[in-house]
């Protein structure tokens, strides 16, 4: 068994696992824009590995991020659902949870002049959206992010890095748990389209 792992909440990754949850391996696109490239990036590396998409099951995480970006992914899983392969999600902000962190925060851009800031430990969670000049970061060793090379989330550790580092952890926990979660957008539709 296999596992392709797709994430387009900003930029684009790729991955494929192998049955213990191992990266057979990780590819990460910066440069082009994913929906120029998925398709016949996915197609290369299932070629290269002599595997068809029926033999696999797929993970996505379904934000939050760029809703473009969410949507092209999230749109892709859905057609694979639709053909019978089973689909696996998660959240960005659950990463370090799901690698065993017992608390912290998540912070990233909610563009619009906003701040998304998940925070958890083991008694409560809480996720609220603030403007970004109210946005301080008190203690940089319990803080993640989606991306840390923006500037405010620079001393922060990036879920994405946790997932290519700690792929194991994340994968059998979001696996045996079948977690299967809706796109998380960091406003209502009403709102981000007004």
């Amino acid at each position: 068994m296999h596992y392709l792992f797709v994430d387009s909440t900003l930029g684009l990754n790729i991955g494929l696992l192998d049955s213990h949850f191992n990266w057979v391996e990780f590819l990460t696109f910066e440069s082009k824009k994913p929906s120029e490239i998925i398709h016949a990036e996915i197609h290369q590396l299932l070629n290269k590995y002599q595997l068809n998409l029926k033999s696999l099951e797929c993970f996505t995480t379904s934000g939050p991020g760029s809703y473009t970006g969410m949507r092209l992914s999230e749109g892709l899983v859905q057609v694979l659902g639709l053909s019978g392969i089973k689909i696996y999600s998660f959240y960005h902000f659950e990463v370090p949870k799901l690698s065993g962190v017992k608390e912290g925060f998540w912070a990233t851009n909610a563009f619009k002049g906003q701040v998304f800031v998940y925070t958890w430990n083991q008694l409560s969670e809480e996720k609220i959206l603030i403007n970004k000049d109210q946005f301080e970061i008190q203690n940089s060793k319990l803080g993640f992010t989606l991306d840390n090379s923006e500037t405010d989330f620079s001393a922060l550790s990036s879920s994405k890095d946790i997932i290519k580092n700690n792929p194991i952890q994340i994968f059998s926990h979001v696996h045996s748990l079948k977690m299967r979660v809706p796109p998380y957008y960091f406003r209502t539709l009403d709102e981000e389209f007004r």
